[in-house]
């Protein structure tokens, strides 16, 4: 921490030196890299990328100082930073037609180092203008766009698959604590003791009291079974709106009988 510390100091006097602002110096080394060193640059540039949007990425490079203060949440502000460089991003490959196929390729390339969480997906809509390029002219486009846009596919499933357990859990945990079955199947059937006692009459005042009682258990069985399969079904219908949101449909591969379909009309 010490010989990083002293690294810092080291650099920090030669930039006091220069009389500029330091974001601007930074532009301006950018650039000077650019033009006068452009295959090394080149060859760093993800590398460069990675460092910026590294999460673990410290302002001090690892040395803290207990004296300062600590952001209470500094998640959400990577986030909302990662959700402005996305728009901009969004905004170039929107121009697509006015950019050159550096500056597109670059862009995605960008787009996948950045590893986009569902929230940032569904805030941006990034999806939408990356599924656009799977058309493009260029092959190289072509194909890093449609990694991204099935990275992303699959990123939305694995969420809509946990979000899924979490629900099934939460109802289980609940009929559990009522003492009822957290798992119903629309094959189960009621026991055969108690198809039995439905069979036969009976005279004992307590018996058909116990028989009540399981009439009623089965009826919650019931309601809970229903509950469970409505669980089933928004969930499902959520999957399906998301994906919407993502990927425009009229991309979607169409089935051999959508294809034979519109062969016979031509």
């Amino acid at each position: 921490m010490t010989n990083t510390k002293r690294s810092l100091d080291y650099w920090r006097k030669i930039f006091s030196c220069a009389k500029t602002d330091i974001f601007e110096l930074i532009d301006k080394a950018i650039l000077v890299a650019a033009v006068d060193y452009s295959n090394e640059f080149n060859d760093r540039k993800d590398q460069i990328l990675e460092m910026l949007y590294a999460p673990q990425l410290s302002p001090n490079n690892g040395y803290t100082n207990p004296k300062e203060e600590k952001n209470p949440h500094p998640d959400n502000h990577l986030e909302s930073q990662i959700v402005g460089e996305v728009m901009k991003i969004k905004d170039i490959l929107f121009n697509n037609q006015n950019e050159s196929d550096s500056i597109l390729y670059d862009s995605l390339r960008t787009l996948q180092l950045l590893h986009l969480s569902v929230e940032t997906l569904k805030a941006t809509e990034i999806g939408r203008t990356v599924n656009v390029l799977r058309k493009h002219s260029s092959k190289q486009i072509q194909e890093l766009a449609r990694t991204l846009v099935n990275g992303w596919k699959e990123l939305v499933d694995e969420w809509v698959k946990s979000a899924a357990a979490n629900k099934l859990k939460e109802v289980s945990t609940i009929d559990n604590g009522n003492g009822y079955p957290s798992k119903l199947t629309s094959k189960q059937k009621p026991c055969s003791h108690f198809s039995e006692m439905k069979g036969k009459p009976s005279n004992s005042p307590q018996k058909n009291a116990e028989q009540s009682n399981e009439t009623s258990d089965m009826s919650k069985l019931e309601i809970s079974k229903r509950k469970l399969i409505e669980g089933y079904q928004r969930i499902e219908h959520a999957k399906k709106q998301r994906m919407i949101k993502i990927i425009d449909p009229r991309d979607l591969p169409m089935d051999s009988h959508e294809k034979g379909r519109r062969k016979r009309k031509s």
